[in-house]
């Protein structure tokens, strides 16, 4: 099997992982895992991708499966980046989520500040991403990767 092929194989798999995950697991460690491996195959798509014509990351995309998601050869770079903002803005919030839930001291107030402005960069730097690949596609990347949540959407 061609190499990307394969690669896509393992997205699609992950793909359906996520879609199995229940709606009480979003954001949770489950979920967060599979979005780390989901972010590792489609570096990999990436990577291979640049050495495919047009066409025939087309021809792939389309055995596999995929070509609902990835209509464009640059989408996978571009989940890719998304999904490194979502983590991100995870990461931060449960920290947030940390530093309330625990005592606070003198030193808890500049790091809920920070990790709090570095929530709001993740958010804003997705947003901007998202806007620029057109709703359509956004609105399947959400789907696609169990992020069709209130957090997301806008």
């Amino acid at each position: 099997m061609h190499s990307i092929q394969r690669q896509l194989v393992n997205l699609d798999m992950l793909i359906s992982d996520i879609d199995g995950l229940a709606r009480h697991e979003y954001g949770l460690a489950s979920h967060v895992k599979l979005l780390k491996d989901v972010q590792r195959v489609l570096s990999e798509i990436d990577v291979l991708a640049e050495h495919e014509t047009i066409a025939s990351f087309n021809k792939a995309v389309l055995q596999s499966g995929l070509a609902k998601i990835f209509a464009d050869k640059r989408l996978p770079s571009i989940y890719r980046r998304l999904l490194e903002y979502v983590l991100q803005y995870w990461d931060a919030q449960n920290k947030v989520d940390d530093i309330l839930n625990s005592e606070f001291n003198e030193h808890a107030d500049k790091r809920l500040e920070l990790l709090q402005v570095k929530c709001v960069k993740a958010k804003t730097q997705f947003k901007t991403v998202a806007q620029a690949m057109g709703r359509t596609d956004y609105m399947l990347f959400l789907q696609s990767f169990g992020l069709d949540h209130d957090d997301w959407r806008w």
